[in-house]
């Protein structure tokens, strides 16, 4: 979309690449994200065209969700591909420790299921030694 700063200072914008600045009477062509075609549209002095971009707080809530449901808890200020990330990180560690519960039961070695991902690595090391 395109954004025209009709003041006569410098203005920023929140895109998707982060904040750019506009000089006064120039017009870019920005990706801004929702909040910041929120603000921008705010200013009077900011000439804003172009479709609002979609909330992705749907997308946002259920990572959130998935989150809190692994016992992770996230700041619901964090950008959606922040957690997304923590999400991977979450799910992959989860994996591992799988894993980790099946060999250790495949031996029928006693362990704490509820114990940590080390200490699991530890009673596996101890078990094949």
């Amino acid at each position: 979309m395109k954004v025209t700063n009709n003041s006569k200072a410098l203005q920023g914008v929140h895109t998707a690449l982060g904040v750019v600045y506009i000089q006064p009477g120039e017009t870019k062509d920005v990706d801004l994200t929702s909040a910041g075609h929120k603000g921008a549209s705010r200013l009077s002095f900011l000439k804003v065209e172009g479709k609002a971009p979609a909330e992705n707080s749907d997308e946002k809530d259920e990572l959130l969700a998935k989150l809190k449901a692994l016992g992770i808890d996230a700041a619901g200020n964090s950008k959606p591909e922040t957690l997304r990330k923590k999400l991977e990180e979450a799910e992959a560690a989860q994996a591992e420790k799988q894993k980790v519960i099946d060999e250790l039961t495949a031996l029928n070695v006693q362990f704490d299921p509820e114990a940590n991902l080390e200490a699991l690595q530890g009673a596996l090391a101890a078990a094949k030694a």
